[in-house]
Parts: structure tokens; sequence; C-alpha cells
């Protein structure tokens, strides 16, 4: 057997297209942690599984991208409409390039940004946390997190926000670019494989700690004098919720200690996510989403299709995520819908035409009498399932997933679904009730009350804490699950108030502009007045106000109750 690391085995055939097929209903990724220098060359090695197996050590390597001051990072990043506290330490920022694995275990490489305080101060050298951070959905293959501040990369946003929460006071950070962006070789991504993402993640990890421990042992240049204090951190928003997830459930159940983590807005319910779109629920970004994931189940599982014909209409059928075009690029080339994911009624399909309206505002925006993503013969069969099949958390008869599913599609979103994780390290979730991307009482609230339900065990000892950043319509949930979340002394600080005042101050600025610009447009009915108001917080709600939110939230979560006081071992 051939198996790839820096910390990963994945078992390949060995014909000479290097193809594997799948017979278990998932990729098999064992993880091997190793104690070998960043060589030049392959590295031959035993990893103790079976006398045939050996390791193909792939080059790991790195290279110096940027660094900022503390002056740099106060003035120049423009996020002084964040929480973002003054930065207490310089950050140097370095790209490591490492192997991984693809969806069907399929050897390939990718990069991550490994942003590293610097200065004088305590906080900013020796012993430091480590954040590993998971990034959400993007369509863009240049996309790339250690281009902080550099407003010609779609990264430009949320690294720039990690970058000034995150290692500007003091945390290493580690933020793969996820295989298929960037300079990995592989040709797709894996979008929301549980295991593959994890796997992902735990390379990069385990790559950046071989780094930094090189750049010590060697005196490097590079060193700039801190070193992994054994505290680790994982956190992510959006895809890169679910991703973070999957990956404090990889490292526990290979016993690696995590000591807190974070996931934010994800789609941990992804199943019953999924059936809710199917059934007319379309979610903003939906067009973006659905190759992403498809392509990725196909080629974890092999069977969601036969050729991308049978999911994609013929105008969209060849478009290959992700592009070096931006997405409105590709809407403008007609290689992507704005929004219209399916056919709109009548489709002449009783199954389909029988389902009721979607009582969200926005979802109407998901179908249209032409031009649309999925073929609606393929969208038929999928509700037929769901029909047949229900998932408990839509029929709204239970929290877990359909016992079980026909359609290959739904097997496959099964298999990456969340539910039924129970995090034993301390947890944050966080997120806001009217996200129109990644519906937060679908996905958060089903993970809340699994969670709930495994705190009344014996022994359970949870510590949870969710978070609803939108207090609106009376929202705004804060819940501790477990006795030791409810004694947490973060929950009785004032921090989830400002967390939630930021927000609502936030949102209340950004309907206010929407108004003012409709005005100086000369829009003066008030009919008028309130969709454009609307339609500003729909489109900066997922990835502007929640995110910004659930980053102050993440970090004040991190910082009052772990970094200082919890011993990693």
């Amino acid at each position: 057997m051939i198996k790839s690391t820096t910390g990963t085995n994945a078992k390949l055939s060995t014909d000479a297209s290097h193809s594997m097929s799948i017979t278990n209903h998932k990729p098999t990724m064992s993880r091997c942690l190793l104690s070998v220098a960043i060589a030049s060359s392959l590295l031959l090695v035993g990893c103790g599984d079976d006398d045939n197996d050996i390791i193909v050590r792939n080059d790991t390597s790195v290279e110096s991208i940027n660094s900022f001051n503390t002056a740099q990072i106060d003035g120049q990043f423009g996020l002084n409409g964040t929480a973002t506290p003054a930065a207490k330490c310089d950050i140097k920022i370095e790209k490591v390039s490492y192997p991984t694995v693809g969806a069907a275990g399929e050897r390939t490489n990718a990069t991550a940004a490994l942003m590293l305080p610097s200065g004088d101060g305590a906080d900013c050298q020796g012993d430091r946390p480590i954040l590993l951070y998971a990034h959400g959905t993007t369509t863009d293959k240049d996309y790339d997190f250690t281009q902080v501040a550099n407003i010609q990369n779609p990264a430009v946003g949320e690294s720039t926000l990690i970058a000034a929460n995150f290692a500007a006071q003091g945390y290493i950070v580690v933020a793969p670019n996820y295989a298929g962006y960037d300079d990995s070789e592989l040709d797709y991504h894996p979008y929301l494989v549980a295991e593959q993402q994890a796997t992902d993640m735990a390379d990069a990890l385990d790559s950046a700690r071989e780094i930094i421990a090189r750049q010590k042992r060697a005196n490097d240049s590079d060193y700039v004098n801190v070193d992994d204090s054994g505290k680790l951190f994982i956190s992510g928003y959006s895809q890169g919720g679910h991703v973070a997830m999957a990956t404090a459930r990889l490292l526990e159940q290979n016993n690696e200690p995590v000591t807190a983590i974070s996931p934010s807005s994800g789609p941990y319910a992804l199943a019953a996510f999924g059936d809710a779109i199917f059934a007319g629920n379309v979610n903003i970004g939906a067009t973006r989403f659905a190759p992403l994931l498809a392509t990725g189940l196909q080629k974890a599982y092999g069977n969601v299709y036969n050729n991308t014909t049978d999911i994609f209409t013929a105008n969209y059928a060849n478009t290959q995520l992700p592009s070096l075009l931006s997405f409105s690029q590709l809407v403008a080339a007609n290689k992507l819908p704005d929004n219209a994911l399916f056919e709109a009624k009548p489709t002449n399909n009783p199954v389909l035409d029988q389902l009721p309206d979607s009582d969200l505002p926005f979802a109407f925006l998901g179908f249209a009498d032409d031009n649309y993503l999925i073929k609606t013969d393929f969208r038929a069969a999928y509700v037929t399932d769901a029909l047949q099949n229900p998932d408990s958390l839509v029929a709204k008869t239970g929290v877990l997933p359909a016992a079980n599913p026909q359609n290959n599609l739904r097997k496959a979103l099964k298999d990456n679904d969340l539910r039924g994780y129970i995090p034993k390290m301390p947890t944050l979730l966080c997120g806001g009730n009217q996200d129109p991307t990644v519906y937060y009482d679908l996905n958060t609230g089903s993970m809340m009350a699994i969670l709930q339900q495994a705190s009344a065990a014996p022994n359970a000892n949870l510590n949870v804490t969710v978070l609803d950043v939108d207090v609106r319509n009376n929202r705004g949930q804060v819940k501790a699950i477990g006795s030791s979340a409810m004694s947490n002394p973060w929950m009785s600080t004032n921090t989830l108030d400002n967390v939630q005042d930021r927000f609502s101050t936030t949102l209340t600025a950004v309907q206010n502009k929407a108004i003012a610009d409709a005005r100086a447009a000369g829009v003066t009915d008030p009919t008028a007045l309130a969709q454009a108001a609307g339609a500003a917080i729909l489109s900066s709600y997922h990835g502007g106000l929640v995110s910004s939110a659930c980053t102050q939230a993440t970090r004040e979560f991190f910082e009052q109750n772990f970094n200082s006081s919890v011993n990693p071992t």
C-alpha cells in the first residue's frame, strides 16, 4: 500500500491510475503521527499498520510571505467596524505547503497560512497557543489565507479578521487553504467531505508544528521566538464551522488533546439541510454550494451521478469549481446561475408540484423557468426518497437523520452529517437565527437539542455554550449545556451582552445606510425603502454581520476561559 503523510495515511490501490474503489460507503483515512524532520527527498518509513505498507514522505516546505507591525495592524487593516482589539503583537506570515489526500484518498498537496506572533510583549513570545482555523465557502481557486490585507485576493476579508483577532493577540494561527485551492494540484475541492476535510486540517497542523520545531532547532533566521504551548483551539465559520467540528471529532478519536473549540454557523445537520433545500427552502448562495458539494461527494463515493449531465442542466454541466473566475464572472459568462437552483412550478412532475411553497421570503430567488442549475428529474428522485424515508428533524419527529435513505446523494449527505457527535472539550456554538445561508434552527438548533439530551446522561460532564447573536423577535438565546458550562465564568460576565449589542448596532447601521443610499437615488416609497433595507441585511447577514460577531465571541470565549488557565494535558 502507498500512504501519504504528514500525519495522514490514505490507502490507495497500486494500479496505474492510482484509483480507489469505495466499498464501505466512505473513504479510508487513518492518521499516523510521525516524528520525522522535513526532508528535501522522499522518506520511506514504517508506520505500524502492516508489513506491506510503506510511507511516501512528500516534501513539506515553507515560504515567508509578509509581516506587519502593530501600527500597521491597527491602522491599515480596516477593521474599525468590528470588535477587534488593539494589536498586542507584530505578526509574521508564512505559507506552508504540505502533503494530504483528496476525497477518494488520492495523494495531493495543499497550502496553509502560518501566522506567527512576534515582539517583546509577554503575549508575543515563548510558549503560545495554536488556533487551527477553517475558512468558509469560496468558489475562488486562488483563495489564499496568507494574503492578509491584500485586497487583490478573495481571502482578504476573512484572513485579515483572523490575523488581527488572533495572531496579533498572541496566537499561532494555522489556517489551511484546503485541498483544491491556491497551489494545490487537486482539480476539485472535497467540499464538506467530513473525514477528508478533517484530515486536511490535521495534516496542516502537523506540518506547521514541524515547521516551528525545525526553525527553532536550526536557529533559523525565520524563527520568531515562539513555540507551541500544547494548547490547541479549533474554530471555523460556515463551511469552516462544519470542518472545525469534524476536525475536533477526528482529533478526539485519536486521543489528541484539544483545549476548546468554537464552530460557528456551520451546516452540521447536512442531511436535513439538503432535504430542506430540495423541498424548496432554497438558501442564499445555493448555486455556489451545489456544484462544490456534488463534485466532492461524487469523488468520495463514486455513485452520486454517472455524469455531470445527470444532475446539472446543459448550460452548467461542464462548469468546474473552484475556478480562477470569480462567482460574478462565472454568472456573467453563463457558467453558473446567480440564484436559480431549481425549475419553477409547474414542473409537470407531480411529486414536485404538490410540494408546499416555502415561507422563507427569499426562497423564490432559487427558482426559474429556465437557466436553473439542478435537473428536475434529479431533484424529483431526491425528494421522492426524502418523502418515503424522512429525516426526523425535517419531519419534526426527532433530531436525527433518516434511518435508511435510498437515494445516493442523501446517503452521502447523511454520512457527512455531524449530528450525534458529542464534543468532550469545552465548546462554543455561535450563529444568528435569521441566517439565510446556513439555517440556524436546522443546524445549530439541532446540535443544541442533541447536546441537551446527551447532558442528561450520567457523567456526561459537557461544557457547551450556544450563542445566538441576533436578539430581534425575542430571540438571541444563550444556552449553557452541562454543569461545567453553567459554572463557566464567561457566562457570568457582560461579554455575551456586548456581542449581541454590537451585532444589533452594526445591523442597524447596515439597514440605515441602505435606506439613505436608496433615498439619495430618489426612492421615496416606504415599501421600496424597506425592501432596500431588507436586501442589504440579507446580503451581509451571514458573511459579514454574524461572522464578525462570532469571531468576537470566539476570541473572548477562548481568552476568558482557557488561554491562561487550562493545562492542555
